[in-house]
């Protein structure tokens, strides 16, 4: 170690004080720099979209209008296949199973009871026994009917299907525009989202954009459509799209009129052997059964024509409001967002566009 001779006494070098003194220094420095932090970067604006001349976003807007017309028709043509199959799946349970069941003898006499009963148990002000036997009619035709098919075609279920080909169809035809006009897709994306798609008179107002439904992963996550689908279903009267109670009122109606009509020979007979009592009673009631089952044989074809018949009815009803309504059937999504889709971009100098007709497919 080198060191400076004074007096006898060694002392440290003076050079190493100083690298000692910067040591200190530095280790000073870099605790202090740990408590300091560094200046958050700078992040500069997005540069602005190039702007796009007017008559590309007209251009764009007749391929959007002819687009949404294409994917409308080609959605309905898949609701009306589907609603195809499940008519004709209701028309087989009709026949297969309602009309036997309703035609029976024995059923025709449970109902007659039961009408009986009704009269017993009636209170002026409620439901008249003719009445309740029509709730009776309309329940037994949903749980004979139209649930079991509803496991095969839901209409409530066929509604969803074609909403989502519709956007599926339409969103597609959407992808190629930004590079066919040369645009950003930013820039597209944002005029989507201008574009209405669904708009619920409601307090407060619903709307969801163009631009929404088509990112949208559920569109049930939609305020706007979820309103929009509590409307379809206060105007069909059900929320899983089941034909109302009302649809079914009239062919109920005249089949129990028809039923209540013989109910007083029955109750006759039935009364004259409870009169009677014992062993004649017991032949009377023998004799107006056995009279009873071979007027009803000789009754049934006209009785299951006339039924046939009024269920036909009640089907074209059914096949109108489920199929044919655009604002409560299955196409009843499709049709609010195309029709507000359609109007959006439509522009007056615009030559309206021949719909596409497209012939019933099933393609999805």
């Amino acid at each position: 170690m080198s060191r400076h001779l004074k007096g006898g006494k060694c002392f440290p070098c003076a050079g190493r004080s100083w690298l000692a003194a910067c040591g200190l220094l530095m280790v000073l420095v870099a605790a202090l720099g740990g408590c300091v932090h560094a200046p958050a970067p700078v992040v500069a604006p997005p540069a602005p979209l190039p702007p796009v001349p007017p008559e590309t976003w007209r251009a764009i807007d007749e391929q959007i209008y002819s687009a949404s017309v294409y994917a409308r028709c080609e959605s309905g043509a898949y609701a009306r296949v589907a609603m195809e199959d499940w008519q004709l799946r209701v028309r087989q349970r009709i026949e297969d199973v309602f009309i036997p069941w309703y035609s029976s003898y024995w059923t025709q006499q449970w109902i007659a009871t039961r009408v009986a009963w009704y009269k017993l148990q009636y209170t002026e002000g409620e439901d008249t026994p003719e009445e309740r036997l029509v709730s009776f009619l309309q329940e037994q035709f949903y749980t004979q009917v139209l649930e079991p098919v509803s496991s095969f075609v839901d209409p409530y279920i066929v509604m969803e299907e074609t909403t989502a080909g519709y956007l599926r169809e339409l969103n597609a035809l959407l992808d190629p525009l930004p590079l066919e006009y040369r645009i950003a897709v930013a820039a597209f994306d944002q005029h989507l989202d201008t574009i209405p798609a669904i708009v619920v008179l409601a307090v407060p107002l619903q709307d969801a954009s163009l631009y929404e439904v088509l990112q949208a992963d559920d569109l049930s996550a939609l305020p706007a459509y979820a309103t929009l689908q509590e409307q379809i279903a206060a105007i069909n009267g059900a929320d899983d799209l089941t034909p109302s109670e009302d649809r079914l009122h009239s062919v109920a109606r005249r089949a129990v009129t028809k039923l209540v009509g013989t109910l007083a020979l029955r109750g006759g007979a039935t009364a004259a052997s409870t009169l009677v009592g014992g062993f004649w009673g017991v032949l009377i009631s023998a004799g107006a059964s056995a009279l009873a089952a071979l007027e009803h044989n000789n009754d049934m074809p006209v009785m299951e024509a006339q039924l046939r018949e009024n269920l036909d009815e009640a089907l074209d009803v059914m096949w109108k409001a489920l199929v044919e309504d655009p604002h409560g059937g299955v196409t009843a999504v499709v049709h609010h967002m195309s029709a507000q889709v359609e109007q959006a971009v439509f522009h007056p100098q615009q030559a309206p566009l021949t719909p596409y007709i497209l012939e019933p497919t099933g393609l999805f």
